[in-house]
């Protein structure tokens, strides 16, 4: 079972069944409700970005960044991507500026990455009438590719996929991942009336953004020093623990959909 392999397995579970149901019901609603969800979780995001990179951030630096984020996703859902990106990059710039008379880090980056992964999920679920099966689509991908190599890479084990980013990180959960990112897509592709090959390959290359995601904030964590970007999720760490293989899916997503055709009909 995997508790004996996991002893936070039960936290991670009790998490999932609490945000779960919260995150499906207003992903159905969409409108403001869902915008305001996303905006919520950005903030909570860039806070513990500046947490980590920033460990002696002045509270105008947090102000800055969550502000950054939250409103990049507020004009994203609610008004046009231009005007979120506009905001996202002032945003950006602010929080350098502050970091620079501090001393300039390339970290601050960090901010413009939650905003934008998180507006880029606002706007897609804003876009009518496929929004909310863009999103359900993306979702069942990412989820997908997520948990079986998680559960795959514990269970089987074997050779290291990339150590000095994760020494819990397995070749066997990578291919386990992408399989099952495809065969998530593939099923939903089937209800949405999808084109089978196109969705096939779109599920390969965000299942691959999805684990490239993850290990990149497992990168980025280990850098920074720290275990878990937070503490707010019990079983899950933080935020961004719980949603760094969908931040960069969602950029890679919208990017695949201007080269594939998924042949949405709906």
């Amino acid at each position: 079972m995997p508790a004996r392999h996991d002893p936070v397995f039960r936290k991670r579970l009790l998490s999932a069944l609490i945000l779960g149901p919260l995150a499906v019901l207003l992903l159905w609603y969409g409108e403001l409700a869902f915008t305001a969800w996303v905006a919520a979780f950005a903030a909570a995001m860039a806070w513990e970005w500046i947490q980590m990179s920033d460990r002696e951030a002045p509270p105008v630096a947090y102000a800055i960044a969550c502000a950054t984020a939250s409103g990049t996703v507020l004009l994203a859902g609610q008004t046009s991507i231009t005007d979120a990106v506009i905001w996202g990059a002032l945003g950006t710039l602010g929080s350098g500026v502050e970091r620079w008379r501090r001393g300039w880090s390339m970290e601050v980056l960090g901010v413009l990455y939650v905003a934008l992964s998180a507006a880029l999920l606002a706007a897609m679920r804003a876009q009518e009438p496929s929004g909310l099966a863009a999103v359900i689509l993306l979702f069942s991908i990412v989820w997908a590719a997520d948990s079986f190599a998680y559960l795959v890479g514990t269970w089987i084990g074997g050779p290291k996929l990339v150590p000095q980013a994760s020494p819990n990180k397995t070749w066997s959960g990578f291919l386990a991942g992408l399989a099952a990112g495809m065969a998530a897509a593939w099923a939903a592709g089937m209800i949405f009336g999808l084109e089978t090959g196109a969705v096939l390959i779109f599920g390969l290359v965000v299942a691959a953004a999805a684990i490239a995601g993850d290990l990149a904030m497992s990168l980025f964590k280990r850098s920074f020093g720290v275990k878990d970007s937070g503490t707010l999720i019990p079983g899950h760490g933080g935020v961004l623990d719980r949603v760094d293989a969908l931040m960069l899916a969602v950029i890679i997503a919208v990017i695949a959909q201007r080269f594939i055709d998924l042949g949405w009909a709906l």
